[in-house]
């Protein structure tokens, strides 16, 4: 019974040793894993946009010691791409600074960065251009000349008012390959230096490279109306329209060219199509109270401008439109308490202090209409207006 109980321990003993063993030489295969292997293995999990297991195995690597320089960069470069697929820009960063430390360079990586301060695909809150021109610069810098990295490059001297420098640019791109983006961008920044005219051209030939883009319509029939072509504005958002029927600003645009061009029935009919395609638009409502007004229905007026402070309450010109209308039949009390509220919506507007002070004045509460008028033309000290039924109030007052 002993020499049983004795060869049983010397086999277990024996089955341990061997499993030990195995256990040993396994580990022995994972540690004897090289670093090359390991980055191969991150790089097919980067290509397969397993971007987590990619960073975990990428950040092994940088722990590693004595890491070949070739492979530094390798891994360096990885790991900032990683990240900014991730959109952890703050590691992106950082991993690119490390690289920087250690003598290595990449416009691509700077781009990149830039990219997302640029906010591209809409992750993050707001974009941050000053920065992301930064990065641009330096990616330039470093020979990057790229036709979509020279748009992302235009586009942020553009966003930080630097106009020169993107018009150049955006001449320069549309030189080799042209997009509506590059015109309407061109445009934008003539509409900023004053120079509608050129404005114009440039949204036309953003149209003629795509006719389909909503935005295009807008902006120029918009421009067309800052330059009182409103016959041209008329024929472009009735473009737009051919193309998106549902776009209630076009509506809108169209409504308020017929106003300037007297047309008030076809005004009101595009105005009315307007809100039904979105009845919240306090604009299309204030519109329409303008032709009522115009054509003598103040009532209906009233419920248009009415309707406008609904959808938005803080709408100034509407305050004043009402106000206006009280103070055309003589209810001053009614066209002051419009016009106070108009002016607190917006103490620095002079065109409410104005008519509050003229409200005053016809309500025969002169003190009030001076202390009203004093302030619209601390405002604007050039409002005419003002100036003479100032000079009235303070005549009336025996004041010199």
């Amino acid at each position: 019974m002993l020499k049983k109980i004795v060869y049983l321990f010397i086999i277990i003993s024996l089955l341990f040793s061997v499993s030990n063993f195995a256990l040993a030489q396994e580990t022995k295969v994972v540690e004897e894993k090289t670093s090359a292997e390991i980055f191969s293995e991150a790089l097919n999990d980067y290509n397969s946009e397993n971007f987590v297991l990619a960073q975990e195995k990428f950040n092994k690597l940088l722990e590693t010691k004595n890491l070949d320089e070739g492979l530094q960069f390798s891994v360096l470069y990885y790991s900032t791409m990683t990240a900014v697929n991730r959109y952890q820009t703050t590691k992106a960063i950082d991993y690119l600074g490390r690289m920087n430390d250690l003598g290595f360079q990449s416009g691509n990586l700077n781009w990149k960065i830039a990219e997302l301060f640029l906010n591209k695909d809409n992750k993050f809150d707001s974009a941050n251009f000053e920065k992301a021109l930064k990065y641009l610069k330096k990616a330039k810098s470093l020979g990057l000349n790229k036709i979509n990295f020279k748009r992302d490059l235009a586009y942020a001297y553009l966003e930080n008012q630097e106009l020169e420098k993107a018009e150049n640019l955006y001449l320069e791109i549309i030189e080799t390959e042209a997009s509506a983006a590059d015109y309407l961008n061109l445009a934008k920044i003539k509409e900023k230096q004053g120079k509608l005219n050129q404005a114009v051209e440039y949204y036309e030939s953003a149209l003629d490279l795509n006719g389909t883009q909503s935005s295009l319509y807008l902006n120029l029939g918009n421009l067309y109306q800052r330059l009182n072509n409103y016959n041209s504005a008329v024929s472009i958002f009735n473009q737009g329209i051919k193309f998106r029927k549902d776009f209630a600003p076009y509506y809108i645009g169209l409504g308020k060219s017929y106003i300037e061009l007297e047309n008030y029935d076809r005004a009101q009919t595009a105005l009315e199509t307007a809100v039904e395609i979105n009845k919240n638009s306090y604009y299309s409502y204030y519109l329409l109270g303008n032709i009522e007004k115009v054509k003598g229905n103040l009532n209906q007026a009233l419920n248009y401008y009415s309707q406008a402070l609904k959808y938005n309450p803080n709408y100034v010109e509407a305050y004043l439109a009402e106000g206006k209308i009280y103070l055309e039949r003589e209810e001053y009390y009614r066209a002051i308490s419009r016009f106070s509220l108009a002016v607190d919506k917006n103490s620095d507007y002079a065109e409410s202090r104005y008519y509050l002070g003229k409200a005053y004045y016809q309500a025969e509460m002169l003190e009030a209409a001076r202390s009203e008028l004093r302030k619209a033309l601390h405002i604007n000290d050039k409002y005419q207006q003002a100036r003479k039924l100032l000079d009235i109030v303070e005549n009336e007052l025996n004041i010199d």
